[in-house]
């Protein structure tokens, strides 16, 4: 997307990136998450690569053995190298059910997706940064719970995510403090799903039925809010202070 009319900010890439040099600016479990000066709106994932994933030095020998049986990831990705894709294809579909839904783009609990690009290190999804005013990547709710209680606005905040997820029934695989971030959309703040948003399961159970789908993210923030000081109240969907 080129046309003059799209404020350079959010320009697509029309060309292949330069990201090798730059260098990932997060690294996760299993991508890598670069930025480019041209485009200081959007962020680019990538799959590490099968041995990294792995934990193997790159070039090492790519063997199956009897302890793989009772690890599925790393049976899968030894089997079907093209599984490190999978959660890419999972979080799209998510997102593009949200959207066709009709959820306007700043109110999505997760961050809009805007589509694979070319790079100098193979394709990149590139996505929306979530971060406030003068911030290269938005603070982690996890980090903020580190620093110390979390305030009174950080809990409404909080209350306005969960809210957003459970009317939009976004489906989390693995939704953590550490993948929720702080960031600014519309001029307002609000917390966002970074990662771990899609329906990973070989079996979309969560994405077939609503009743499950709920039933999962009251745990998911259950075991949440233990982590970071907080309760969360099953019926009101709310966020508090832990007692004691």
């Amino acid at each position: 997307m080129t046309d003059a009319a799209v404020p350079a900010a959010m320009a697509f890439p029309a060309a292949p990136l330069a990201l090798a040099a730059r260098g990932p600016v997060a690294n996760g479990q299993d991508r890598l998450v670069y930025d480019h000066p041209d485009f200081p709106d959007l962020l680019f994932k990538a799959p590490k690569s099968l041995h990294a994933a792995l934990g193997l030095p790159e070039g090492a020998a790519i063997r199956l053995t009897l302890a793989d049986l009772r690890n599925f990831r790393r049976l899968m990705l030894k089997l079907a190298p093209r599984t490190l894709w999978h959660p890419f294809f999972k979080e799209s579909d998510c997102y593009h059910s949200a959207r066709l839904s009709g959820t306007p783009t700043d109110d999505l609990p997760i961050p809009n997706l805007y589509g694979f690009c070319d790079s100098d290190i193979g394709p990149v999804l590139a996505v929306e940064r979530i971060a406030m005013p003068g911030e290269a990547l938005g603070r982690t709710l996890k980090s903020m719970a580190a620093a110390g209680p979390l305030d009174a606005q950080t809990i409404a905040l909080l209350d306005q995510f969960a809210a957003r997820m459970f009317a939009q029934g976004i489906v989390a695989g693995d939704m953590t403090a550490a993948n929720i971030a702080l960031g600014q959309r519309g001029g307002q703040p609000q917390l966002v799903l970074i990662d771990g948003f899609g329906d990973i399961h070989a079996i979309p159970f969560r994405s077939a039925s609503t009743r499950l789908n709920r039933i999962a993210l009251i745990r998911s923030f259950h075991k949440m809010a233990g982590r970071i000081g907080l309760r969360f109240d099953e019926n009101t969907l709310r966020f508090s202070r832990a007692s004691g």
